[in-house]
């Protein structure tokens, strides 16, 4: 039963090809030109990807090598901080603060 249900449906796709094949020039030249376009819009879309990931491999790169010696340094800072060292120095500015209590 099932194989003859794929043999009819097989013949039928087959009619329903060769009638769309026996379509004229123009049809067929406007088949090839859409064909022609999908494929270079989809060759545009590759190349630009392309280029997107090459220019922002390397901003990506030096964001992560900044934050790692930033975590780096924070991570030396506590070290020195839990052996007790002092010689750490810190810049800053000294701002005075009057006391409003007396």
């Amino acid at each position: 039963m099932a194989s003859f249900f794929f043999s009819q449906q097989a013949q039928n796709w087959q009619q329903v090809f060769r009638r769309h094949q026996s379509g004229g020039f123009f049809s067929r030249l406007i088949a090839w030109l859409v064909l022609g376009l999908v494929l270079a819009v989809g060759l545009l879309v590759v190349v630009t990807v392309l280029l997107l990931s090459w220019l922002l491999i390397p901003v990506l790169l030096f964001k992560k090598r900044k934050a790692a010696k930033a975590r780096f340094a924070a991570e030396r800072y506590a070290y020195q901080q839990s052996q007790g060292r002092s010689d750490i120095i810190i810049e800053g500015g000294i701002t005075e603060v009057k006391d409003e209590r007396t």
